[in-house]
């Protein structure tokens, strides 16, 4: 056997992450590489051009930017792995033992999720408190609160899995892309399983970028809700669910343009310190019911 860590890169410095990696995979008995493509960043980190030096690294930067589906992809087709590990970039190692946890569980499933943590709230930046928020409540150990989420940035799939699944390439920029990867694996009949081997979430985006990435994610799940295929999906989503709700009473419309009157007044409320996750989700209804509006 022989085990494939795959890393999409964007703009990250993901040197410590990549030297923790050999330093694990070095103590193991098992064939085993570690691909690092960068994205085409815009502005390239110098610090990751020294990966190559590492034993079992091959770092490579792209000349046209793919995307988060179509770099996944590209980096299983590229790998020569049996087993493949995805993680993102901006992930931390936090236990010794990671690389072996994920060896051992992927002998008795055909994709393994590890789970995310979160640094303590004291040692967030001001503007990323929003990030840290939904992220901590909602994406950490999501598996525990949400069965049917998934995500890209910290799992363990056998190739020949993937290799029938692969990522949806139509799916452009941020957004769903894991959530409908998660939804084929499960409608294949795949067997998941979660364990506790999480890394840390490092790269908390900003205010504007975050909410640059959800109106994204929005607008990615309003188009998937458009193809009969993804349905049934679709439909049991908590965005979906609420949009509806109002369809059914009517108030679709009205809430489009409630929504249009009082987004500033959102994206003022979403910036304090301590922001809602209940204004959060007011705001991507406005934005998902705003969707097909010209």
């Amino acid at each position: 056997m022989k085990l494939s860590i795959l890393i999409p890169v964007y703009q990250e410095n993901c040197v410590k992450l990549v030297s923790d990696l050999v330093n694990q995979t070095k103590r193991l008995s098992i064939d085993h590489e570690i691909l690092v493509y960068d994205d085409c960043s815009p502005i390239k980190c110098e610090d990751n051009r020294t990966l190559s030096d590492l034993e079992g690294v091959t770092y490579r930067e792209l000349e046209q930017n793919l995307g988060r589906s179509k770099i996944r992809n590209l980096l299983a087709d590229t790998s020569g792995g049996d087993v493949l590990i995805f993680l993102d970039g901006d992930s931390g190692i936090v236990r010794d033992d990671f690389v072996q946890k994920y060896l051992d569980a992927v002998q008795t499933a055909d994709v393994v999720r590890g789970g995310t943590i979160y640094c303590d709230k004291t040692k967030v930046g001001t503007g990323c408190k929003l990030h840290w928020k939904y992220g901590s409540k909602v994406e950490a150990n999501s598996s525990e609160k949400d069965p049917c989420r998934f995500t890209t940035n910290n799992f363990c799939i056998k190739k020949s899995v993937f290799s029938s699944v692969r990522f949806n390439e139509q799916m452009k920029g941020y957004g769903h892309e894991d959530t409908l990867f998660g939804f084929e694996l499960k409608k294949r009949g795949f067997s998941l399983v979660n364990i506790d081997n999480p890394v840390e979430h490092l790269g908390l985006k900003t205010f504007a970028c975050f909410m640059q990435s959800t109106a994204n994610a929005v607008r990615n799940l309003h188009k998937l809700s458009s193809e009969k295929q993804y349905a049934d999906f679709v439909g049991e989503l908590k965005l979906v669910k609420a949009h509806k709700k109002l369809l059914s009473c009517k108030m679709d419309k009205i809430y489009a343009a409630f929504f249009r009157i009082s987004k500033r007044a959102m994206l003022h409320l979403l910036s304090k310190n301590n922001p809602s996750l209940f204004v959060l989700d007011l705001y991507k209804l406005g934005l998902y019911c705003n969707c097909d509006r010209k």
